[in-house]
């Protein structure tokens, strides 16, 4: 961080780089600002109170809504300070946090020893809340030899979040983390105390650092570890812990990490939305696991309001989508002859489970605008008000009755415009959203431009419309996959020929995510890797089937790395564009 802050004075184009870097990032949900407390460790405790309190006061005027404390922050962590422990004064201690976290309004999470029941204390971490409750106690599962083992693995909730936790050493057991990230949780909390004699911290310190990674990106999870620091109060050996007191994002980047032997809080804004768990839920689709999957989420503790996942939810897991395009020419002018192939393909899709059916471009009416013959007024005949059209009443009625997603494509007369447009409704039959083709050329001017790139929130996430040639143009799909969409729908009527295949492949590849090309004479989807998913092209009229998994479509380098302060040239065009004929 110094270094970066050092090149910056030096170079200032690099801060206002920076700067409109973070402005240009993507947010897709409300934020949570977390503050992790990196602090020497006591063996008194009025000692460690005093920072914690401090600490508790560093995250409020932070802005903070939660902050977190090392492993046993409270207490102190050795063998002769826990067995000496005074319960009466770390009650009142306690008592003091909770205090402090309903006067501030935060969440306060730390480390203490709590009473067992048994001759050995745990090793706890305590989730107090915004209003000086406590939320959630956890006791780490593999603790020292004074400590009691923990008996429960930990889910909670911060605000509407869902949350879990682990304690040192447990990180170097992945299933601890894996089945409450199964069943909801996006945040770990990691509070830590890594003792070492200086030559093995030194050897250790990359793979503690790797470690969180893996459990970041194995998961698709946020964690979040707060370390202490220093010397270790009554060690005989000569313990020290280094701190770097870290968090990390599920994709395994580190988001900021504290200095080595440094009394610091770290602040951070993290989005959880961003946590997908991708790979993680995949965990309960392996055969051979399932049952052993399902007999740890029973495990869980019923706190959050929601149950604990079962197997049947997790594998009907809205990450996977199964999609169907529709495939046929349609007749020109021919509503009628159009609509009935079209309830031949619904029935169909619905035979076969798909969730979102695709029409090619303009379905209803043939895509009539290219007909010789056509006319701005002959087009306005077949054009569908969305508030009065019959048959679009009936495609909402059919996407309710069958259940699924309907992209349906046709002219619309919206006032006293046409438009190319593609409707999508939801399974209840809602209208999520009408799309108006936004690239139009010589034989599609009879049609009003559209206006804008919309994204729709779906139970499959954002997904975005381009029809036809929008998918020439690479800043179509952009702009798309930047509001948040992993699934492109793109109704199309023009070529379908070997450059298409490639055009549509890096559109995937460059935008890291799925497009669903719908063709009369060619089925096409297209995955996050610029593979081919399915094709077909075999006479129709048929339906095409492929399932995707929405997870595989990542917020990585091709997104992550871009340089958005390079490309003003993009929205400033060379010259005045020109209508052009499609090859």
């Amino acid at each position: 961080m110094l270094n970066s802050l050092l090149l910056m004075r030096r170079f200032p184009s690099l801060l206002v780089a920076a700067l409109l870097l973070a402005w240009a990032a993507p947010s897709q949900g409300k934020p949570l600002r977390i503050a992790s407390v990196q602090m020497e460790l006591s063996n008194r405790i009025e000692d460690n109170l005093s920072r914690i309190l401090r600490g508790i006061e560093e995250a409020r005027v932070a802005g903070a809504r939660v902050v977190v404390f090392p492993e046993t922050a409270l207490s102190g962590f050795d063998r002769e300070t826990i067995q000496a422990l005074n319960w009466e004064q770390l009650t009142n201690a306690s008592l003091r946090i909770a205090l402090a976290a309903d006067a501030n309004n935060l969440y306060v999470l730390y480390g203490t020893a709590t009473e067992s029941g048994k001759d050995r204390p745990f090793n706890s971490a305590v989730v107090i809340g915004p209003d000086g409750n406590e939320v959630f106690r956890y006791h780490k599962m593999v603790p020292e030899g004074w400590f009691e083992p923990g008996d429960r693995l930990a889910l909670f909730k911060i605000d509407d979040v869902t949350c879990t936790m682990i304690i040192c050493h447990d990180s170097r057991y992945p299933e601890l983390v894996r089945l409450p990230a199964i069943a909801g949780a996006r945040i770990c909390f990691y509070p830590s105390y890594e003792i070492n004699s200086l030559p093995s911290a030194l050897q250790k310190m990359e793979g503690y650092r790797a470690q969180l990674i893996a459990r970041a990106v194995e998961n698709g999870i946020f964690l979040v570890q707060s370390n202490g620091i220093g010397g270790v109060p009554g060690s005989e050996k000569g313990g020290i812990v280094l701190g770097h007191s870290r968090m990390v994002h599920p994709s395994g980047r580190v988001l900021v990490e504290a200095p080595a032997l440094e009394d610091t809080t770290l602040v951070e804004d993290i989005d959880p939305e961003e946590a997908t768990r991708g790979n993680c839920l995949k965990s309960p689709r392996i055969a051979l696991l399932s049952d052993w999957w399902n007999e740890g989420l029973a495990r869980l503790p019923n706190l959050p309001p929601e149950p604990a996942p079962t197997s049947k939810s997790i594998l009907s897991s809205t990450q996977v989508a199964r999609l169907g395009l529709l495939r046929g020419v349609p007749r020109k002018w021919d509503l009628e002859s159009n609509y009935k192939v079209f309830l031949e393909g619904v029935e169909k899709a619905s035979e076969q489970g798909v969730d979102i059916l695709i029409t090619p471009e303009c379905w209803l009416d043939g895509y009539a605008a290219p007909d010789p013959e056509s006319t701005p007024e002959r087009l306005r005949e077949v054009a569908q008000d969305p508030n009065f059209s019959a048959y679009l009443k009936e495609v909402s009625a059919l996407a309710k009755a069958k259940r699924m997603l309907i992209c349906f494509g046709f002219t619309s007369l919206e006032g006293d415009k046409i438009y190319n447009s593609a409707g999508l409704w939801d399974r209840e039959g809602r209208l999520i959203g009408i799309y108006h083709k936004t690239h139009l050329q010589t034989h599609d001017l009879q049609y009003a431009f559209g206006e804008s790139l919309p994204v729709w929130p779906t139970e499959y996430g954002p997904v975005g419309i381009m029809i036809c040639a929008d998918r020439r143009w690479p800043e179509t799909a952009r702009a798309l996959r930047l509001q948040g969409a992993r699934l492109i729908l793109n109704p199309t009527y023009g070529m379908c020929h070997e450059k298409n295949e490639m055009w549509m492949r890096t559109r995937g590849y460059e935008n890291q995510c799925f497009i669903a090309f719908a063709h009369p004479e060619v089925g096409l989807v297209v995955d996050p890797k610029g593979d081919i998913a399915a094709k077909a092209d075999t006479p129709g009229p048929d339906v095409l089937v492929c399932e995707v998994d929405l997870t595989r479509a990542k917020e990585d380098n091709h997104l992550r790395d871009r340089r958005p302060e390079l490309y003003e040239a993009l929205v400033r065009p060379a010259c005045a564009p020109t209508p052009t004929p499609i090859d």
